[in-house]
């Protein structure tokens, strides 16, 4: 078939495609800051983050030149910066009783600024010098190539200004300039620091150029050069587009718009007509096709396609628009799903119970009888990990090809309606909120916190819903706790205990020695040990001491080890608590010999299970 059989329409396609209709506006806490703003978005985000909270008159203050001081407050809430303990660092101009005394000293044992004899916290910045700061701030890295029309590339700060721009934190203005020497105002910083600290803000993350759009590029690839279409895809698999190109009589692309924004990626609905050879042709059918695509940006002005589809995989841009009240119905409705659940569903029902393994068991309503109803059901409110692990946790089987949980009712008096709910840490993949849950109609409160996870293709999900005192850990359990972690550590080096021998063998140049009858499969290693560390650690420590299985039987290098530290009699400070994670400075004495050894402990706060031991090193 000739190519000149095939026909591209791209009438509404034309100019440039920068679409920016998805966007959200803020409702904005300050009085200067209409929804609208061209930074509110990046204001209300720094306020929600407590990173800002404006001017006591109740206004952010847009125009004013930022100053040294109010950038460096703001980068230690960003970046969580703490002063060391002993810091030698002092400042002319700024007294140790001044408020903001341990922020200017944070920044500058940071590197963010330099250590100089005055901190001069009224100074204002330039866009260059701001270059520098964000450049050194966030470690961000790229070539230092641009070109740009007033910045030289023998300038001092020309590096860092391209390594901002290649990071799309700025965008170049008309002739490609940067204007270096202009005055940073506040609502500039803070649009720049959202941009670094949240990838959703990226100018050029979304608002994408048609001459750069993967999708316009396919179809003009369909018709021009097939064999270039995997190119434009990330994973390089191309759905079956190049494949079809000479199926294709004729095709004509009648729209192309922005649906959604999200995690860095962009998706696209297009609405094309074919006429094809057969029916069907890969995901394209005779007649009329609405074809979802998901785009990434892979680097500078460079995109990729992620994934098509004939349905949606976003949901808007939900990364800066979920609010907490959306947050709060999401959880609320989660712990609906759960006791409906547990009540057994709605719909008629059997009264017949069963016996199995000791355990009685009843019959689901018909609205949750299948184990597909049922995860179907948990899935619209919690992510895919936490309804396979709600699904063993309440003991759901089937039997009879209908499914079946153990015959126990429950019930809660907490109130997740009339809950208030604080975001505590944010990402666009991850929130953690800290919730307040009136207990039925009395006055106590339940504090809890909850992990939502985004979902590709379905949006916001809870993943964890924890009361706040299962956190609470005193000083004296959490040493109890890394000695026992330590003692369970020199346990399994020893091998374990009880039937077995120490038989060797050798197997790729090594000595191996196989596992005492207590730990003699993985699986009773690993349970053993996430007794007391988190998974990831029980991973590491499994790779670590170089464990492996042999003839059905575990069994580790041969080599034994001890340790002389006296957990017991240390001393143990926390130095930092977000609530799950809690970091320790311990002082271990080294038996009865006087010496003593300094090491850090970081505990993770585990969900169903409790604390466990996270890290451990000197």
């Amino acid at each position: 078939m000739k190519k000149g059989t095939k026909f591209l329409f791209a009438t509404t396609l034309t100019g440039t495609l920068l679409v920016s209709g998805i966007g959200v506006s803020a409702s904005s806490k300050f009085k200067d800051v209409k929804d609208g703003f061209w930074a509110d978005d990046e204001i209300k985000y720094l306020y929600d983050e407590k990173i800002t909270s404006g001017y006591p008159n109740g206004k952010f203050m847009t125009d004013k030149p930022i100053t040294k001081s109010q950038v460096a407050i703001m980068l230690v809430k960003a970046l969580d910066l703490k002063p060391s303990k002993n810091s030698k660092i002092e400042f002319k101009d700024v007294k140790k009783k001044h408020d903001f005394y341990d922020e200017y000293v944070a920044v500058v044992e940071a590197g963010i600024f330099p250590k100089e004899s005055k901190f001069k916290p009224n100074d204002t910045f330039s866009k260059a010098e701001m270059a520098e700061i964000l450049v050194k701030a966030f470690k961000l890295k790229g070539t230092g190539t641009l070109e740009l029309s007033d910045v030289s590339k023998k300038s001092d700060s020309y590096d860092e200004i391209s390594i901002l721009i290649e990071n799309d934190i700025a965008v170049l203005g008309k002739n490609n300039k940067f204007e270096p020497n202009k005055k940073v105002s506040r609502a500039d910083f803070a649009v720049f620091l959202a941009r670094a600290l949240n990838s959703d803000f990226l100018p050029t993350q979304y608002n994408i150029p048609q001459n750069m759009n993967p999708v316009i590029k396919l179809f003009d690839l369909l018709i021009k050069n097939p064999k270039e279409i995997p190119s434009l895809f990330t994973l390089k698999n191309d759905y079956g587009f190049a494949s079809i190109a000479n199926q294709i009589n004729k095709l004509e692309v009648s729209s192309l718009k922005e649906i959604g924004r999200l995690n860095g990626m962009t998706e696209f609905a297009i609405e094309l007509n074919v006429d094809l050879k057969a029916e069907k042709a890969g995901l394209l059918q005779e007649g009329k096709n609405v074809l979802y695509f998901l785009i990434e940006k892979e680097d500078y002005m460079d995109y990729s396609i992620v994934s098509v589809s004939k349905t949606p995989h976003l949901k808007a841009d939900d990364s800066i628009s979920f609010t907490n009240d959306k947050a709060k119905s999401l959880i609320s409705n989660s712990k609906k799903a759960y006791w409906n659940a547990v009540s057994g569903g709605e719909g008629p029902r059997s009264n017949e119970t069963f016996t199995k393994n000791g355990v009685e068991y009843r019959y689901m309503a018909e609205s949750l009888n299948t184990e597909q109803k049922l995860k179907a059901y948990l899935g619209q409110t919690y992510t895919p990990e936490q309804v396979e692990k709600l699904f063993k946790d309440l003991g759901f089987i089937t039997n009879n090809g209908k499914l079946a949980q153990p015959n126990a009712d429950g019930g809660s008096l907490l109130n997740f309606d009339k809950a208030t709910v604080k975001l505590i840490s944010n990402s666009t993949t991850v929130k953690k909120y800290e919730l307040q849950v009136p207990l039925g109609d009395t006055k106590e409160v339940q504090t809890m916190v909850a992990e939502l996870r985004f979902v590709e293709g379905q949006g916001w999900r809870v993943h964890s819903l924890v009361d706040v005192q299962q956190y609470n850990l005193s000083n004296a359990e959490a040493l109890n706790l890394l000695s026992e972690a330590k003692k369970a550590y020199l346990y399994a080096v020893m091998g374990g205990e009880g039937k077995g021998e120490f038989e060797t063998f050798k197997k790729d140049g090594k000595e191996y020695r196989y596992m005492l009858e207590s730990l003699n499969t993985e699986e009773k290693l690993r349970t053993y040990l996430g007794q007391y560390y988190t998974p990831q650690h029980v991973d590491k420590l499994y790779k670590d001491l170089g464990f492996i299985t042999h003839k059905g039987k575990l069994a580790q290098p041969n080599a034994d080890g001890g340790s002389m530290l006296y957990f017991e009699k240390a001393k143990i400070d926390l130095i930092f608590d977000s609530g799950n994670v809690k970091k320790y400075k311990l002082t271990i004495p080294l038996g009865f010999t006087g010496v003593v050894e300094l090491m850090e402990a970081e505990l993770h706060f585990v969900v169903n299970e409790g604390w466990r031991v996270n890290s451990l090193k000197y």
